[in-house]
C-alpha cells in the first residue's frame, strides 16, 4: 500500500526537486499540501493527478501546434 501523504523530503526525491523548491511551491499553493502535526505534507494522490493534467495539457498544446 502506497503512502497518501509524502514528507517534503520524499516529495523532493519523487519529483527530482530540492526540498527548498517543494516548500516554496507548497507555500504558494502550486502543489497540494497540508500542515499535519506541525509538518508540511504533500498529498501524493492529488499531486499525481495534477501532474497527469499538466502532461495532458502539454500534449494538447503540441497537437494544436503540429
Amino acid at each position: 500500500m502506497q503512502k497518501r501523504w509524502l514528507t517534503v523530503a520524499d516529495a523532493a526525491k519523487y519529483l527530482s526537486l530540492s526540498v527548498k523548491t517543494i516548500y516554496a511551491q507548497a507555500t504558494k499553493g502550486e502543489i497540494p499540501s497540508a500542515k499535519i502535526g506541525g509538518s508540511v505534507r504533500i498529498d501524493k494522490k492529488k499531486l499525481d493527478e495534477q501532474l497527469e493534467n499538466q502532461i495532458l495539457d502539454m500534449e494538447s498544446k503540441v497537437k494544436d501546434w503540429i
